[in-house]
């Protein structure tokens, strides 16, 4: 007996979360070089020169302290700030623009700074032109997007291919470039657009209500959230399929849609081990070589989770796929 059509054709079932993390490493281990770009750059920001924003920083403190001289000083919460910005300020280095992360290059010296390396002080060039700092922060946005461009470029080839075609990554990388910045610049607009009434709304309700504050608040950045999540696809689909950047969108949104589910329980899993594990990368103090344990760890973690999403959606959009004909053939038949 023949069995029916959509039973002897339907897909098979997708991987789930703990075979794409496992196939994440295996893909990186399988290609070592993954991980060099964000070697290099982490390599880069903790043994290299070391472009300051101190001076301008300063100056920024300077006038808010002439301005709330009159008005009685800063108050207490005013005042910790900043502090804090000061402290942020000696840390700071503007050659982290070029990891453009979660959009970029995974980067542990990024976030933390390095005042100090097993070879002494870095050279500190200071920036005291605020309209140079601005050019500098654009400039090296967008080298952080080619390199992103590059890096995610890479993992696709090795998830798509099984191999790494240089000649392709390059032929490549313009159009993909463009189209990570249109998304990065998206993603921005969608942020500010829905962030900054939130913010005002909140600071209004909290003349009110710090319990109306918090729950603006909250609400706002669940929205945010909820958006960036149906979009977590687009760059997948951009160097795994190439297309272009609002056909990929399109499918991120149906795919989510389609496994909701399970693609909060791989962005959940993925934060988790990637923050968790961090916190091992960054035991070693920047001044101690054992420092290159954790970038290299950092590094090979970082790109094995990135590739594990690669594996995700490309098995996932398979499946979708493939559902989507057999139910097309069931209709007809």
């Amino acid at each position: 007996m023949t069995a029916p059509l959509t039973r002897r054709r339907a897909p098979a079932p997708p991987i789930g979360v703990v075979a794409s993390i496992t196939a994440g490493f295996e893909t990186v281990n399988a290609q070592l070089g993954l991980v060099a770009l964000p070697v290099a750059l982490d390599l880069f920001l903790w043994l290299g020169p070391q472009l300051s924003v101190r001076p301008l920083v300063d100056e920024s403190l300077r006038l808010l302290d002439e301005m709330t001289l009159g008005a009685g000083g800063l108050t207490p919460d005013a005042t910790l700030l900043r502090q804090g910005l000061a402290q942020a300020a000696l840390l700071f280095n503007l050659f982290s623009r070029l990891s453009t992360q979660p959009l970029g290059l995974p980067s542990l010296l990024a976030l933390r700074g390095s005042a100090l390396t097993p070879l002494g002080q870095p050279p500190v060039w200071p920036i005291s032109n605020a309209g140079l700092y601005l050019v500098l922060f654009g400039l090296f946005s967008l080298v952080g997007l080619l390199f992103a461009t590059l890096y995610f470029g890479g993992i696709a080839q090795q998830v798509r291919d099984g191999r790494l075609d240089f000649g392709e990554l390059g032929r490549q990388a313009g159009g993909n470039w463009l189209r990570l910045i249109l998304f990065a610049l998206l993603a921005a607009s969608a942020v500010f657009v829905i962030g900054g009434p939130t913010v005002v709304l909140a600071s209004l309700a909290g003349l009110a209500s710090p319990v109306l504050e918090i729950l603006i608040s909250v609400l706002g950045t669940s929205l945010i959230l909820w958006l960036l999540l149906f979009a977590v696809y687009a760059v997948h689909g951009i160097l795994l399929q190439q297309r272009g950047l609002f056909g990929s969108l399109w499918d991120s949104l149906r795919l989510v849609q389609a496994s909701l589910p399970q693609t909060a329980g791989l962005v959940g899993a993925v934060t988790l081990i990637y923050y968790v594990l961090g916190l091992v990368w960054n035991l070693a103090s920047s001044d101690s070589w054992l420092m290159v344990f954790g970038i290299a760890g950092h590094a090979l973690v970082s790109t094995a989770l990135i590739a594990a999403t690669f594996v995700f959606y490309k098995d996932r959009y398979r499946w979708w796929v493939e559902t989507q004909q057999a139910l097309k053939e069931q209709v007809r038949n």
